[in-house]
This record gives structure tokens, C-alpha cells and sequence, in this order.
């Protein structure tokens, strides 16, 4: 599915340009350090990524969202999680709502793309967003290897510091289960 494969290339891109190598991978820290190029009017404009915290009730109870702010001009693109969720989550919800800006997803006139929940249900936005946040937090290199090693799911997830759940769906896609 190109979707997928085209989620992927950019995750990898992504961690290629602003990763350190060590695990876990921070979406946070990647976020900053990542540029989006914006072109509007037939004019381009580089702007970071605003990743912010925000609480349950704040976000109605849902995981996340992602969009375009046209009148913060300085950071349009903004992440934001709900710090009430466990850790493995809010890292999950980071990366996903990274992965709609740096896909495009996000753009002026777009909607917001809000996650209650991560079950994509044939949206493909969602489906390469979520692809997106399991190469960038699980990179397929290193998830190859470190199961060869690391056989028990709960302590391969925990080196990831993701949740048993989304490691068994990685290794499922990756046909390594």
C-alpha cells in the first residue's frame, strides 16, 4: 500500500535528519529539531513544531490532535497530547500527530485531525499516521535485531518503551510474529 510504504520513508527520513541513535526514540526531541517547509502563495517558510501537553479535560478526553494554526505565524504546526494518558501513549500520540504534520496531513484549510482513538477504520490519513509513529518509534532495523535477542514481548516493548500492544502489532507487520 503506498500510503504505508510512503509513511515509512518519511519516518525514516525524519530520524535520519534529527535522531540520535539512542532509545527510546523522543519524539519530542524530534519534533524540535525538525523543519517544516511550508509554501503558500508562492512563497516558502520554514517553521518548527509546536509538541504541548494538555489535559484530559482540555482535550475532552481525546488522545490528541494535530493542525494548522494560521495565526501563530511563528509555529502554525501544532502536536498536542493529553499528559493523562500513560507514557507508552502520550509517546504513541506524539508520534502519530508529528506524523500528520510531516505527511502534509495539516495544512491550511485542513481540519484539525483529532485521535480519540487510533483505530484508523479505512481513514487513510490515519492509517499512514499511525504507520508513521511505529517506524519512527520502532524502526524497523533495530526492531529486526533486538528480537532476535530480546524474546519476551513486554521486555522488547519496554526497550522501546512502547506499549506490549503496539510492539506485538509492529512485530505482526513486520511478519517477525
Amino acid at each position: 500500500m503506498h500510503v504505508k510504504s510512503n509513511a515509512i520513508e518519511q519516518a525514516r527520513i525524519t530520524l535520519e535528519g534529527a535522531w540520535d541513535g539512542r532509545l527510546p526514540v523522543c519524539p519530542e526531541r524530534i519534533s524540535v529539531q525538525t523543519t517544516i517547509v511550508l509554501h503558500r502563495n508562492g512563497q516558502e517558510s520554514e517553521h518548527r513544531v509546536l509538541m504541548k501537553g494538555w489535559s484530559d479535560e482540555d482535550l475532552n478526553g481525546d488522545s490528541g490532535f494535530a493542525e494548522f494554526r494560521d495565526q501563530d505565524a511563528g509555529q502554525p504546526f501544532w502536536c498536542v497530547y493529553n499528559i493523562h494518558e500513560r507514557p507508552d501513549r502520550q509517546r504513541f500520540t506524539q508520534a502519530h500527530e508529528f506524523g500528520h504534520v510531516v505527511l502534509g496531513h495539516v495544512i491550511d484549510g485542513n481540519k484539525p485531525k483529532r485521535d480519540s482513538n487510533f483505530n484508523a477504520k479505512g481513514d487513510l490519513d490515519e492509517i499512514a499516521a499511525n504507520t508513521f509513529a511505529a517506524e519512527l518509534l520502532m524502526p524497523e532495523d533495530l526492531v529486526r535485531d533486538f528480537s532476535k535477542r530480546i524474546t519476551d514481548l513486554n521486555a522488547l516493548a519496554m526497550k522501546f518503551r512502547v506499549s506490549p500492544s503496539a510492539m506485538k502489532t509492529r512485530l505482526k507487520a513486520l511478519r517477525i510474529i
